[in-house]
């Protein structure tokens, strides 16, 4: 099972936006995110389809986050880009036909608690622990962001 370019960049562009705590434009987000507008415009109109983000038009236009970031889930993000994460039919049905539909369900299950269990906030949390290990550490390479770009040792 492989998620998908939209999930990936669809929640790297939701945290940025938990980050910045503010409206950021699709030019910022292409730019932060390193990928083409026209793909990111389709992620992000899709989250707000979702209800995930919000969007303002005209020159102050951008994206922001519709609920604050404690109260976003990664599984909201995800689920609205990947079909609901249906990784096989039978696993929203009764559909209790062949021995395997045990197996696709607890793993739906599974995935989306997890998923459900992480919120931006505690994505945000993660980062801040990151980079304080990160700025200790003098064997990190850094990225021209400041973030590291090799797994430290500590």
């Amino acid at each position: 099972m492989k998620i998908s370019s939209k999930a990936h960049y669809g929640l790297q562009a939701v945290f940025l936006l938990a980050k910045k705590e503010g409206v950021l434009s699709a030019k910022e987000l292409e730019k932060e995110i390193g990928v083409s507008g026209k793909y990111l415009e389709r992620i992000m109109r899709t989250l707000s389809n979702a209800g995930v983000v919000k969007a303002n038009r005209g020159t102050q236009g951008g994206y922001y986050l519709a609920k604050p970031p404690r109260e976003t889930t990664a599984g909201e993000v995800v689920r609205a880009l990947e079909d609901e994460l249906e990784i096989i039919g039978c696993v929203n049905n009764s559909c209790n036909k062949c021995g395997t539909s045990f197996v696709w369900k607890k793993l739906y299950y599974g995935i989306n608690k997890v998923l459900d269990g992480i919120t931006l906030e505690d994505m945000l949390k993660e980062e801040d622990i990151l980079a304080s290990a990160c700025s200790s550490c003098d064997s990190c390479a850094k990225n021209s962001d400041g973030a590291c770009s090799t797994k430290c040792s500590k």
